[in-house]
């Protein structure tokens, strides 16, 4: 009886139910069936038709590209597939389970009858569609109108900078007396040499890549758990260190202690799912980015800690 009032609680946090009645909560629950799923078995693939919806109660899933590259790591409570048992379209991602996990499943056939039979909920559940969408299309508008002038911007400085450096190469050619194309080399090893360098310390490879490709205007490096990235540190300390909370060994909060103590002015910035802000108080943590990682906000977040903003 109680762990039905907590699932029962759970749905009504879930968005595309909110506002529904308790009575219209129960209906839903009456549908769903569980689901367990292993480590590494398939939600749902790529391509195939939105037939279902997934709450995600408890464990860890990944969401995977073409390409077999997870794009987002998802924690409970969370849903999967719930626009596509509206618009009917395929399936444009895969999602498998990270870790041993439990899911509620509701099949669109039976969905669609209880909507067709109470048109009170099947009103409120559309309206919620429209607001999700809604302030997705306004977020992504958003994020898009940013995006166009911050490319605008950087076109031109880069056309500038370009001119500048041909100018730079050419007089340091003329007062060296060496030929531009050695001057340019020279130029080129020490904008290298320059460059502001990052750890990331993730045991998951796919988490540790997403990162190396994100941070292409930086120096990354990776290190799979706290034992592993405090040696690399130690050799060669880095302007910055990512380190995710939950690693075997070693986790994030031991890491960012132990940084403390030996590298007292090494930023660390706390990469998770599971955590909130005023959990990594008291840690060393100069801040969190929180899992599935937004690469926009993620970039900024990044360049602002190293002071590289605009």
């Amino acid at each position: 009886m109680e762990k039905s009032k907590t699932l029962l609680k759970t749905l009504m946090k879930i968005p595309i139910f909110k506002g529904l009645a308790p009575s219209q909560i129960q209906k839903i629950f009456g549908l769903c069936q569980s689901r367990p799923c292993a480590p590494g078995e398939v939600v749902c693939a790529q391509g195939t038709n939105s037939d279902e919806m997934y709450i995600l109660i408890a464990g860890e899933l990944g969401v995977k590209a073409e390409d077999n590259v997870r794009l987002a790591v998802l924690q409970p409570v969370t849903t999967v597939g719930e626009m596509g048992m509206f618009n009917h379209q395929q399936r444009s991602a895969s999602v498998e389970a990270i870790k041993q996990s439990k899911l509620l499943v509701i099949k669109r056939g039976p969905f669609e009858l209880m909507l067709h039979a109470d048109q009170r909920m099947h009103m409120n559940i559309y309206k919620n569609i429209v607001e999700i969408l809604s302030s997705k299309i306004t977020n992504d508008n958003m994020r898009a109108h940013g995006s166009i002038l911050d490319q605008v911007r950087s076109q031109k400085e880069q056309r500038e900078a370009k001119k500048k450096l041909a100018v730079a190469v050419a007089l340091l050619a003329e007062k060296a007396g060496i030929e531009v194309e050695e001057a340019q080399a020279l130029v080129d090893r020490r904008v290298v040499d320059e460059k502001l360098r990052i750890l990331i310390v993730d045991d998951e490879q796919a988490v540790r890549q997403l990162v190396q490709r994100s941070l292409i205007a930086y120096e990354v490096s990776e290190a799979g758990d706290g034992e592993e990235a405090l040696a690399a540190i130690r050799a060669d300390e880095p302007d910055l260190v990512i380190a995710d909370i939950q690693m075997p060994g070693m986790d994030g909060f031991a890491l960012a202690d132990r940084l403390k103590e030996e590298f007292p002015n090494l930023p660390v910035l706390a990469l998770s799912g599971n955590v909130v802000a005023e959990e990594i108080e008291g840690h060393n943590f100069v801040g969190l980015i929180e899992k599935p990682m937004q690469i926009n906000d993620f970039q900024q977040r990044i360049d602002g800690t190293l002071g590289k903003e605009d």
